[in-house]
């Protein structure tokens, strides 16, 4: 492996898009990205609680099932299935809050890029 000279700035710094044409169109085009962020977040948040009150839900279920039960290999067996879905369940979860950080520090990030650009136009006009 090659050894990299690059820093994290310039890395970063590479990412930014050159001067667009328009600001005010390239400002309108980061809130469209946004709010279509925004929308698709707002869905799966909607869907996470669905998916999390039904795993909690079945696995309630399977807990009460299995502690009526008398045989130790069946109350196992209905305890295991129970976890199972709770575990499903928390995992829907992680993905919605790790999504939710990735929106929110997407829209800082385009926030960051727009003052950015205009201080470049400002200085351009100087």
């Amino acid at each position: 492996m090659e050894p990299k000279d690059e820093t994290m700035q310039d890395r970063l710094l590479s990412r930014l898009p050159k001067k667009p044409s328009n600001l005010a169109d390239y400002r309108r085009e980061v809130a469209l990205l946004l709010e279509k962020n925004d929308k698709a977040f707002l869905r799966e948040k909607w869907g996470a609680r669905a998916i999390w009150i039904f795993c909690v839900g079945l696995g309630a279920a399977f807990l009460v099932k299995g502690s009526s039960r008398f045989e130790p290999a069946h109350a196992a067996w209905f305890g295991c299935l129970a976890c199972f879905w709770l575990i499903v369940g928390a995992v829907e979860l992680l993905k919605h809050f790790i999504n939710r950080s990735r929106v929110e520090l997407l829209k800082e990030v385009k926030q960051v890029q727009l003052q950015v650009l205009e201080l470049q136009e400002q200085l351009g006009k100087r």
